[in-house]
Order: C-alpha cells, then sequence, then structure tokens
C-alpha cells in the first residue's frame, strides 16, 4: 500500500468537475461561431450566385436577346444555375428622359421564394 506524503495532492473530483464545465462553455461557443460562419458563408454563396443569374438577364436584355414587356407587366423565368433553382423576374420602367428605361431584375431561390438579388440597370434606346 501506498502512503502519501502531505505536500503530494491530486486534483480533487471538484476541481475536475470545475474544469470540464470551463472546458463545455469554451466549446459551446466555439461550435456555435462555427455554426454561425457556415450560415453566412451559404448566404453569401447564394447571393453570389443570384448577383450572377441577374447580371447575366440584364446583358441578354441588353443585347436583344429577351423582350421585356413595360410596368405592370414583368418577365419571369425559371433557371437552374450551378445546380440550384432559380426564378427571375425583370420589369421596364420608364424614366424623364424618353430614351432611356429603367431594368429592374429580382432573382429568386427556390423552392423558398427567398429573394437573393435585386438589380437595376439602364437601357438606351432611339
Amino acid at each position: 500500500m501506498r502512503h502519501f506524503r502531505q505536500n503530494e495532492r491530486g486534483l480533487t473530483l471538484v476541481e475536475v468537475l470545475i474544469a470540464l464545465a470551463i472546458l463545455s462553455i469554451a466549446l459551446t461557443a466555439i461550435i456555435q461561431s462555427a455554426s454561425q460562419n457556415i450560415r453566412h458563408t451559404l448566404y453569401l454563396q447564394n447571393r453570389t450566385i443570384a448577383t450572377w443569374v441577374g447580371s447575366t438577364v440584364i446583358n441578354t436584355i441588353r443585347a436583344g436577346l429577351i423582350t421585356v414587356p413595360g410596368a405592370p407587366d414583368h418577365l419571369s423565368e425559371n433557371n437552374k444555375t450551378l445546380g440550384q433553382a432559380w426564378t427571375w423576374t425583370a420589369l421596364l420602367h420608364a424614366t424623364p428622359n424618353p430614351h432611356i428605361q429603367q431594368v429592374v431584375v429580382e432573382v429568386f431561390h427556390e423552392p423558398d421564394h427567398k429573394r437573393y438579388a435585386h438589380l437595376e440597370s439602364y437601357l438606351y434606346g432611339s
């Protein structure tokens, strides 16, 4: 049998439990921070894709490949980009200058129909 000297002392159960509690609080904060970072990264990825889809639509309208009706009518189309379903709507608005029209494009993520991009541009026509 081993005898302990007075100056030899180990950790008590209470000290171990306090250390584990502190460690669990720190790990919970780290996991929560990582989870929030993943959510923000997904949002930014979707926003980037939506902006890309919207820019493509505006450039297609500028090239004259798509004709967009004026207000209150709009053009809407479903699109699949990078494996995700997107819906975009385009609408023309008159401006004070009769030769310039405003194009408004909104891009929504499907199936939740959440808007990720709102783009505006102008067209010059004779």
